[in-house]
């Protein structure tokens, strides 16, 4: 599994250019609150929890940034927590 840093160096080496940072900025989060909100719609309840493919996909992508590394991993999981 590559590191951190090494997915830091791949998205480094194509996203030189203020414009594309500043798009990225701004679209990337808008995109993945969009995508929770789409897949937050189908849903059951289940032992008295919301369950939803967006809490789903949320976790496994919580657990992809906490094995990259704890601190990101914290503050992706927040982020994704709010948007769900």
């Amino acid at each position: 599994m590559k590191t951190l840093t090494d997915h830091l160096a791949q998205y480094a080496a194509y996203h030189r250019d203020p414009r594309n940072l500043l798009t990225h900025f701004i679209g990337i989060p808008l995109i993945v609150l969009a995508v929770a909100i789409l897949l937050s719609r189908p849903g059951i309840e289940w032992a008295g929890l919301w369950l939803s493919p967006a809490v789903l996909v949320s976790l496994a992508a919580a657990v992809f940034y906490l094995r990259l590394d704890l601190r990101y991993g914290l503050l992706m999981s927040a982020v994704l927590l709010l948007c769900v």
